[in-house]
């Protein structure tokens, strides 16, 4: 503490110091911190000098959106914890306190009597509390959602988005950094794992918007002053110094939400504020005719459909100071910020509300229990139009996407929303008029998808694979070896599909599912104390992963007739999920044998 208190001295005396000259940038055309080799520093750094900044950041809906799960956090209280219930899979969610810990009790009842408890920590909360509070949990670094939401508008809980009208995945749905990257600062996930992560920090941070700030930090330390009135200060981004394309970017990042694809060697968190956020990936909504419902998080679709982006040039900044939270703004905030262009009265009535009529508050399609303000400004016709037919998916980040970003979207769109066959149809003509090795992995999911396993073979059987190896990253490699795997495996030809199994673990090695596929045909080829190792390397990861203690239950009763290590495993599989229909009759039937 005192080396930092020193540092931060000197430091503040290098800005004073008036032998320092200011440094002429603006023969620099590109970011310094956009080289991959800049840190980031954590907004921590930043408050040392940017304290106001820093101190009013963190009361926003940024600032607040992930944090540990503890009673200052928390919507949730004591006295405010509702119990839910699933009628559907006849589960019971109900919150509980120990102190300043959470958990989440689900339980259910048949008759007169519990027949499940399942009690499991809350390590996080995400989500500000202006709309939601969902919750997520941690094991060994492997992060998951519970199925419990609380909706602060309607001060109601029920379960999170996704989870209704039966798809209850109950405590398997995994946080991923699709996810995590917008919902907070840059964690340190782990390669070769979908959502373990080394650390996950507290809430979205100063770099999000500002890029990684390791050289600014270094430059004032050593006493490079720029003046900011005249020049650009090219060791961070300020993106108010942004031409309107990329500042409307770095705002388009998280808040355009739909179905939204990688270029092809890219991942979650390479894009970095002052470039092209199309150039790292490309996001694409379903239009639909007479459809003016929207989701929760469409703001830029929503504003680019208005005359005040188009014509006024507006963006998100020009009516929002992101460093600033709207709860702590006047009434007359953004009515001033419309009063600013429109002229329309010489004196402003007081009760004035521009807000309320071209930007009314609606519900989303795909958030229940919330009502968010519609970013479409205009005149509103309160007329309820049906949603009519769908017409395509429309990229809203980029307005000429290349064949095979069309191809993705399509695919991503059927496997992640709607079960069109159209949408399949749509991205074998695309996929057709792309090259090969580098659509490679989405020709395969694309006759996954179609369950057309014999194409797949007969595709990677004239085909060397390591050609790919170039163009995609190791999630995208693994994925592929492993719909490979599962195409081998449709036809039995488990020992071609074992191999595919290995090269998908050696992309992706702390992938829980496809280790537990590995293991499965590790069995089907009498590899038992291979598998057993790897099911027992599986559980230690995560002690959590019911699968796995089926598969290794397995193992001791069919293979070295340990009834007594079969009956244990058995039972941990059915706590964990009560309705795993195989556990139950493995198990029946060693009491059977017992009897």
């Amino acid at each position: 503490m005192r080396y930092l208190l020193l540092l931060l001295f000197s430091f503040l005396l290098s800005c004073t110091n008036s032998s320092v000259t200011e440094v002429d940038k603006s023969e620099y055309h590109i970011y310094k911190n956009h080289h991959d080799s800049v840190a980031y520093v954590g907004k921590e750094t930043c408050k040392s000098c940017h304290f106001d900044i820093y101190n009013s950041f963190i009361e926003t809906g940024m600032g607040q959106s992930y944090s540990h799960a503890t009673k200052t956090k928390s919507v949730l209280d004591e006295n405010n914890n509702p119990l839910i219930y699933d009628e559907i899979k006849n589960f019971y969610y109900q919150p509980l306190w120990k102190k300043d810990s959470l958990y989440l009790l689900e339980f259910r009842i048949e008759g007169e009597d519990t027949s499940h408890k399942f009690l499991q920590k809350i390590d996080y909360v995400i989500g500000s509390g202006q709309h939601t509070n969902s919750h997520i949990f941690s094991i060994n670094g492997y992060l998951h959602q519970l199925p419990y939401t609380f909706y602060t508008q309607e001060k109601r809980a029920d379960l999170p988005p996704g989870y209704e009208n039966g798809n209850n995945s109950r405590f398997s749905r995994a946080i991923g950094m699709e996810c995590m990257s917008c919902h907070n600062a840059y964690p340190s996930n782990i390669e070769g794992s979908l959502n373990k992560y080394h650390s996950v920090p507290q809430g979205i941070d100063c770099e999000r918007c500002h890029g990684p700030g390791e050289v600014h930090v270094k430059e004032k330390m050593s006493g490079v002053i720029i003046d900011t009135s005249k020049y650009v200060d090219y060791s961070i981004v300020n993106p108010k110094k942004l031409e309107k394309e990329l500042q409307f970017d770095v705002c388009s990042r998280c808040h355009l939400q739909g179905t939204t694809v990688l270029k092809n060697g890219k991942n979650w968190d390479d894009f970095k504020p002052g470039t092209k956020l199309s150039e790292t990936m490309e996001t694409y909504l379903p239009r639909y005719e007479n459809d003016n419902s929207f989701i929760m998080a469409s703001h830029v679709d929503r504003l680019q459909q208005s005359e005040c982006y188009d014509i006024g040039g507006i963006t998100c900044i020009t009516c929002h100071d992101p460093h600033k939270s709207v709860t702590n703004l006047s009434n007359s905030y953004f009515n001033n910020k419309c009063m600013d262009c429109h002229n329309v009265c010489e004196e402003v009535p007081s009760n004035l509300d521009c807000i309320l009529c071209h930007m009314p508050k609606s519900s989303s399609s795909d958030i229940p229990h919330v009502s968010i303000t519609d970013h479409k400004i205009s005149v509103h016709d309160e007329s309820k139009s049906e949603k009519g037919d769908f017409i395509s998916l429309f990229c809203v980040n980029n307005s000429s996407p290349e064949p095979l970003s069309k191809a993705k979207a399509y695919l991503k769109h059927y496997e992640s929303f709607d079960k069109n066959p159209l949408l399949l149809d749509s991205a074998e003509r695309f996929l057709k008029e792309c090259i090969l090795e580098e659509s490679f992995p989405f020709m395969v999911q694309l006759y996954y998808l179609k369950n057309q396993f014999k194409n797949i073979i007969e595709l990677v059987e004239k085909y060397n694979l390591v050609n790919t190896h170039k163009y995609f990253i190791n999630d995208d490699l693994a994925l592929m070896y492993v719909r490979i795997a599962d195409a081998y495996s449709h036809f039995k030809l488990y020992e071609k599909s074992y191999n595919n199994y290995l090269s998908s673990i050696q992309f992706s090695p702390e992938n829980l599912e496809y280790l537990l596929k590995t293991s499965v045909v590790e069995i089907k080829l009498s590899k038992f104390e291979i598998a057993k190792n790897r099911l027992l390397q599986i559980i230690e990861m995560y002690p959590n992963y019911e699968k796995a203690h089926y598969n290794l239950g397995l193992i001791y009763f069919n293979v070295e007739k340990d009834f007594i290590k079969a009956k244990k495993s058995f039972k941990i599989a059915i706590q964990l999920n009560p309705d795993y229909n195989l556990a139950k009759e493995s198990l029946n039937l060693l009491e059977k044998l017992d009897e």
